[in-house]
């Protein structure tokens, strides 16, 4: 989700918080722990005739063991399950795959302004028969999400997910003990990149530019970063 920066915005960022940029890949940022993180990895976006943005995009990211979209169950029954009937080795790790295709709306005709999300969510995992080189794509778990979004940070590179917002699992690997999941109620932020300096930036909840990691970006552009928390 892209908006529209004033050209005011890096120099009055640089000018408040002073000239140095943190960055560390080894504590992310300083950013809070996050359940989920996502990076939006492409966008298409229209305008209406009453100034609402309306946008879709496709994301991907990870979430942390042990939460409501990767729990130690789904992960170690996804191993089972795979090996047992298909003869297919999963690639553990810490972390789960999420893949997500949203829509959001977003009503510009007064600041703050306020929007819906949605769309479908997948968690998916690596294995030795899809690529263990490539990005996870094999099936463990799908389903739907929805919230609100409020946009009032003045500078408009944060989105705020406002609480209530909620992932619903819809469906998951066959035989799954308990089968689906309940829903999980979010809340969490959009942090828009943006230049100071010529270097391509986040804002954190301090106020303070984060420089966008290599990792960060897809085909070299610097992406939109999700940020997930479970209530």
């Amino acid at each position: 989700m892209k908006t529209r920066v004033s050209a005011l915005v890096p120099f009055v960022v640089f000018a408040v918080l002073g000239p140095t940029l943190g960055t560390s890949e080894a504590d992310d940022h300083g950013f809070p722990d996050k359940a989920v993180v996502l990076y939006e990895l492409n966008e298409q976006a229209q305008i209406t005739a009453t100034k609402h943005r309306i946008a879709s995009s496709g994301l991907e990211g990870k979430a942390s063991r042990g939460t409501p979209l990767c729990s130690e169950k789904l992960m170690a029954y996804a191993e089972t399950f795979y090996l047992v009937n298909f003869g297919i080795t999963v690639k553990d790790a810490s972390r789960c795959s999420v893949v997500a295709f949203g829509q959001s709306d977003l009503d510009l005709g007064a600041f703050p302004f306020e929007g819906t999300i949605g769309g479908t969510f997948y968690v998916v995992v690596n294995s030795d028969l899809t690529n263990l080189t490539d990005a996870p794509e094999l099936f463990v778990m799908a389903g739907i999400f929805e919230g609100t979004i409020q946009v009032s940070d003045p500078d408009r590179v944060i989105i705020d997910i406002r609480r209530g917002s909620t992932f619903t699992p819809m469906e998951v690997l066959p035989g799954f003990p308990g089968g689906v999941p309940p829903p999980a109620t979010f809340t969490g932020k959009f942090r828009l990149p943006f230049k100071l300096h010529h270097i391509a930036v986040y804002k954190k909840d301090n106020g303070r530019p984060v420089a966008v990691r290599p990792d960060e970006r897809a085909l070299g552009d610097p992406t939109v970063r999700v940020e997930v928390n479970f209530d």
